[in-house]
């Protein structure tokens, strides 16, 4: 009898730590650590109830670390905090099998390689609501065989008139657990959390405008001056400019070709009647002769004006132009917006020197225009 007790005494211990040992053995291999999963959410935002303009869809990629047979069953648990939010209506999901998704990271394990396999009977979901020692959970049945090493995608949406899925109304991490199970027990499972934010909405916004622009208008390209006569009085011709600009101003410049050597001004050939090398000429005065012009302010106190020398207001005084675009000198100019179109009148004064010869004289005044933007 001493000895069966002693026998007992070592051989329970043992029976019992084997079991143990068994039992983590069996555990370990019947609930092993998925090898990959992500899920790939179309909202982060708090609270949202899968209704008009907050529906909620995920992709859930699994990469099983053993290989399970055909009839098994994915499921997504969420915390028990967050009891009928992720599932705001219970009732069947529409579930669809799926070969990729905007989250693959190509070339590992979070690549979906195929779509979640069903077992020769059409995938199915159920979304139920968690409630005393219960949790919110996603369960997708009629799983297909699956392969350890293989990455499988799957899509969860709204049902058509039954399970609504939604967020839960707290930002930050909420735990989640995915398990891929055979006849009711799990065989590879993971957790991990996920984040939701305050809200998950940028708004970008932009003004399109009409590109500035300047319109720039000549009334006329041709102006005759009349007759000079050799020592005489001046005389001048008109035309007008016109500008109406969108943009924060425009400008007018002008340049002469003149003898095509030396000034501007007007030109027969033989006589040259220059524009003078002065800034102004005052053709009223006897012992002055020469070419030059005037412009009108065409908005009085508004901001356009024009260039000092250029200002009509003293009778018979004209500024002078330069050959060429090098020698070009701004006569308008606007610093500023415009209201509406603005018109100008450009004069030209000129008076013949007494030793000027006869003939038809000319000048070639070249203006240009454009905008400040």
């Amino acid at each position: 009898m001493k000895k069966l007790l002693s026998t007992l005494k070592f051989l329970v211990p043992t029976f019992v730590l084997v079991f143990f040992v068994s039992f983590l053995l069996l555990a370990t291999t019947q609930a092993a650590t998925l090898a990959a999963v992500y899920v790939f959410m179309s909202r982060i935002k708090v609270n949202l109830n899968g209704g008009t303009g907050q529906v909620v869809e995920m992709i859930v990629a699994i990469d099983t670390a053993s290989a399970i047979s055909s009839g098994g069953t994915v499921t997504i648990e969420f915390p028990d905090a967050d009891d009928s939010m992720w599932c705001r209506t219970t009732g069947a999901l529409t579930v669809t099998s799926t070969a990729s998704s905007a989250a693959d990271l190509s070339g590992t394990n979070w690549q979906i390689d195929t779509g979640l396999p069903n077992s020769g009977t059409s995938l199915t979901a159920a979304c139920t609501q968690g409630g005393a020692g219960t949790v919110d959970k996603i369960t997708i049945s009629n799983v297909g065989a699956l392969s350890a090493g293989t990455t499988y995608g799957v899509k969860l949406a709204n049902g058509s008139a039954a399970g609504v899925l939604g967020t839960d109304d707290t930002a930050g991490e909420h735990i989640v657990t995915i398990s891929a199970n055979l006849a009711g027990t799990p065989v590879d499972s993971k957790s991990f959390k996920i984040y939701l934010v305050t809200d998950d909405v940028v708004v970008v916004s932009a003004l399109v405008s009409d590109v500035p622009s300047v319109v720039c208008t000549i009334s006329s390209n041709s102006v005759n001056l009349g007759t000079l006569y050799p020592g005489g009085t001046y005389a001048t011709g008109t035309h007008t400019i016109s500008t109406s600009t969108t943009s924060s101003g425009y400008y007018w410049a002008v340049y002469g070709t003149g003898d095509g050597t030396n000034d501007a001004g007007l030109w027969n050939g033989t006589t040259l009647i220059p524009s003078g090398a002065t800034a102004t000429l005052d053709l009223t005065n006897a012992a002055v002769y020469g070419f030059g012009m005037t412009l009108s302010d065409p908005d009085a106190g508004d901001p356009a004006a024009v260039t000092t020398n250029f200002v009509n207001t003293t009778t018979g005084t004209f500024g002078t132009i330069d050959r060429l675009y090098s020698g070009a000198k701004m006569v308008l100019y606007q610093n500023g917006t415009q209201g509406s179109s603005e018109q100008s009148t450009v004069t030209y004064g000129a008076k013949a020197q007494a030793a000027a010869t006869s003939g038809s004289y000319t000048e070639y005044v070249y203006f240009v225009c454009g905008g400040y933007y």
